[in-house]
């Protein structure tokens, strides 16, 4: 078995044949870009051209065996544990390679979905193009009256011969205008069934009556996308796990969704904590007390959430990791955006070119979506009272009672 030294030998024999330049390792005010926004940044360079630079990145990646070391072998990772997978993403950050956050939506939450409920044909399908960046995902969850209520969502799938006709509209859709594939709640059942009566499909986005609108963003980019849909067609082979059984493929999404947000290495910031010190380096407020307080404070929020996270692959999921880490990632980055401001003042808030002082002004803007994606504060805070300290639930409408022969028809 490859041993974790060794994985992290391939890792770095990788990056030198692919001719990546090493990062440097101090953030130094004025060289090097200035993003601290790692999702959702306009880059100045044409959205086409990243996503090709990125594919041209993962490809390699994948048939070298590095970019899903730690998924199953016949779906082409290579079975490795938490500790290589560590590793590999050890080894890559510290050379420049391309921004693959294009991916981040079909790795880290359609991905894990498909692995966790898919059928051994969907899994073979579209796994194994997922981490090859063959494709794009984007999940097709919230709609304009259900984001933090998921349950009530509205998008209808009728059953037709072979599959399914599915009408209704999707909200706060990230990459849906670049996405081969989109994981889709529907609604198959009556309304009053709420969970129950929700099915989840992997929906070509090609296929006809689709409609992608960008949405403009305050911070000037068209990140999160609304979707239409008129009358499309989905073929029963495209339905995951069972009809009316889409909650738990929900749960499973929205977990892992969460779960990434703690990940050292997420894509959703980029080294705030370095950029903090060197800001107040640059500034000239390094040496006062309370600065360096904050500082301090900021260097160990970044170490409890990433320890948070490595607990969190190894502890039983009924501790809600995934919600603490949620909480936890969202908090940090509105502190950090308080230091941000104490060293900036009103500097935050002007775009006069000035290297690393509208990158935050960027991170400030874009910080609510932060709270709100995965469900929001509140949601997550709801969740760790009723299942963790087991606090009343609020009060709820009634559900009605499953019929005992559920027609759950499949078409193979």
């Amino acid at each position: 078995m490859t041993t974790p030294d060794e994985i992290e030998a391939e890792a770095r024999a990788f990056a030198q044949a692919q001719g990546l330049p090493r990062r440097s390792t101090d953030a130094r005010i004025g060289e090097g870009p200035d993003d601290v926004m790692g999702v959702g940044l306009d880059s100045g360079v044409p959205e086409e051209v990243e996503v090709a630079a990125a594919r041209a990145f993962q490809a390699p990646l994948y048939d070298a065996g590095l970019a899903w070391v730690d998924g199953p072998p016949e779906l082409g990772g290579r079975g490795l544990g938490l500790e290589h997978r560590q590793r590999v993403e050890h080894v890559l950050n510290q050379y420049e390679r391309p921004n693959t956050t294009c991916f981040m939506v079909a790795h880290d939450i359609v991905g894990p979905a498909v692995l966790a409920h898919g059928d051994e044909r969907q899994r073979k399908e579209y796994l194994p193009a997922i981490w090859r960046g063959d494709l794009i995902c984007c999940q097709l969850f919230s709609e304009p009256g259900a984001g933090s209520d998921l349950a009530s969502l509205r998008t209808t799938a009728r059953r037709v011969e072979d599959g399914w006709v599915v009408n209704g509209q999707k909200v706060w859709s990230s990459f849906a205008h670049l996405a081969q594939v989109g994981e889709l709640l529907a609604r198959t059942g009556e309304p009053a069934d709420r969970h129950r009566g929700i099915t989840a499909f992997l929906l070509d986005m090609s296929s006809p009556g689709i409609e992608v609108r960008p949405l403009k963003q305050i911070t000037g980019v068209e990140h999160f996308n609304e979707v239409f849909f008129d009358d499309v067609f989905i073929p029963d082979s495209q339905r995951i796990g069972d009809v009316g059984g889409g909650w738990p493929i929900a749960l499973t999404t929205l977990d892992s969704e969460r779960a990434m947000m703690g990940e050292e290495h997420n894509g959703l910031l980029i080294d705030p904590v370095r950029r903090l010190f060197a800001l107040a380096e640059a500034t000239g407020q390094a040496g006062d007390p309370e600065v360096r307080e904050l500082l301090a404070e900021a260097w160990a929020r970044e170490q409890i959430v990433r320890q948070t996270a490595r607990r969190s692959r190894t502890e039983p999921p009924a501790g809600q990791w995934a919600s603490v880490l949620k909480l936890l990632s969202t908090e940090d980055m509105e502190f950090y955006l308080a230091v941000a401001t104490r060293l900036l003042g009103s500097r935050l808030v002007l775009d006069s070119g000035g290297w690393g002082t509208y990158a935050w002004s960027q991170l400030l803007l874009g910080a609510p979506a932060h709270r709100i994606a995965g469900g929001s504060d509140e949601i997550q805070k709801n969740i760790l009272a009723e299942r963790i300290l087991g606090l009343p639930r609020d009060p709820r409408p009634p559900i009605p009672a499953r019929p005992t022969t559920p027609e759950n028809p499949r078409t193979t």
